[in-house]
């Protein structure tokens, strides 16, 4: 999928570096980090709406570009390009699989936005985005929680969603990330839990080649500066690895994600039990 995806961006002039674990990787392994799980390359807005427009017809049958703009619900704040003959759960999953969402293996591509240089509007920026997200949540996933909980969570988002239509929050979501303009640059779509990843968008003007298993992939010329952001002293490698982000993960190279549609919750969660990365 990253060399469908390389390929498509050389061919039509689009700009993409590698980004977090994949960066990461590249730079200190030469490919994945051993615990790593999935693939995080990023682009800037224009060239991330543009892949958007042209990236579903020029992958091959049996790939999907998942985003916003073309599955319903989807709130996630990128894209991700899915094959559609695998599979790939991660535990909170089941309510995505019962609303059709396409869960082949992926990959992630981030559009990197401008944010304001006023530090109270990025907090105002920041806030919001998060609160919409958390709302669709209660909304599309309620699986978690005792009864009070899980009650309180719908009644709030029921009552939210009667006047803001869930597609609606999710234009807004869009509309939020790239409202301001400014000399930095964050993942402001993908909130939360990336607040600290602000850099001048400078370090992402040139890149350069690197290896990442058998391929060659573009990384950010100033890499080191956009890494110690990140992760701080990046090439020491740290006794408490923390594993991947997403937890466990349950991978089927074999059969499509389709091939799980009637499971139970119960029998969900035990494929977590025998196949774990």
């Amino acid at each position: 999928m990253v060399e469908l995806f390389i390929k498509i961006c050389e061919q039509n002039n689009l700009k993409y570096v590698a980004s977090g674990g994949t960066l990461l990787g590249a730079v200190r392994h030469g490919g994945f980090i051993p615990w790593d799980d999935d693939i995080d390359l990023m682009m800037p807005r224009s060239d991330y709406e543009k892949f958007l427009e042209i990236g579903q017809e020029l992958l091959p049958e049996g790939f999907f570009l998942q985003s916003c703009k073309t599955e319903k619900n989807y709130f996630y704040g990128h894209a991700q390009i899915r094959n559609c003959n695998t599979t790939c759960f991660i535990p909170s999953d089941y309510a995505n699989m019962q609303r059709g969402k396409n869960l082949g293996i992926f990959i992630d591509i981030f559009p990197y936005d401008e944010i304001p240089d006023n530090l109270k509007l990025y907090k105002k920026q920041t806030k919001k985005i998060k609160l919409i997200k958390r709302l669709i949540k209660f909304k599309l996933d309620n699986r978690y929680g005792g009864f009070l909980k899980k009650f309180i969570k719908k009644v709030i988002s029921t009552g939210y969603f009667l006047i803001h239509g869930v597609e609606k929050q999710i234009k807004k979501i869009d509309k939020l990330s790239q409202k301001y303009s400014g000399g930095r640059v964050a993942l402001i779509s993908f909130l939360p839990g990336y607040e600290k990843n602000v850099w001048s968008e400078n370090l992402f003007a040139e890149t350069t080649k690197c290896k990442f298993e058998n391929l060659e992939i573009n990384i950010p010329l100033h890499y080191d500066e956009v890494l110690k952001k990140e992760f701080n002293d990046y090439m020491q490698i740290p006794e408490d690895k923390g594993g991947s982000i997403h937890g466990k993960c349950f991978f089927d190279t074999k059969r499509p994600y389709t091939h799980y549609l009637n499971l139970t919750t119960r029998e969900f969660d035990e494929l977590f039990e025998k196949f774990v990365l």
